[in-house]
């Protein structure tokens, strides 16, 4: 089992999980747009993320994050409970 709570200072780790938010969180860019996010929109919430469970968020505060990034950015939800909590176990697995 490696070190999760180091995970911010590994940038393999940040990767992952930004590949994991732009391919399966926000793949066609609704969500970076909306907040009118930069080039690094992706690595930054990537980080927030790793960050979060480095320092032992479960599963249910990374879904109310980017729920909450969804809701700023849109003004509503773009997924489903059920998509945003697939997302939420396989980037609590990236870092686990």
């Amino acid at each position: 089992m490696r070190d999760h709570r180091r995970a911010a200072e590994d940038p393999a780790m940040v990767a992952r999980m930004r590949a994991l938010l732009a391919r399966e969180w926000d793949p066609h860019g609704v969500i970076r747009d909306a907040a009118a996010g930069g080039l690094d929109y992706y690595r930054e919430q990537a980080l927030t993320l790793v960050a979060m469970l480095a320092a032992d968020a479960r599963e249910t505060e990374i879904q109310r994050y980017l729920r909450q990034v969804e809701q700023a950015a849109l003004g509503e939800s773009l997924h489903s409970f059920e998509a945003r909590r697939a997302i939420a176990v396989t980037a609590w697995s990236l870092i686990r």
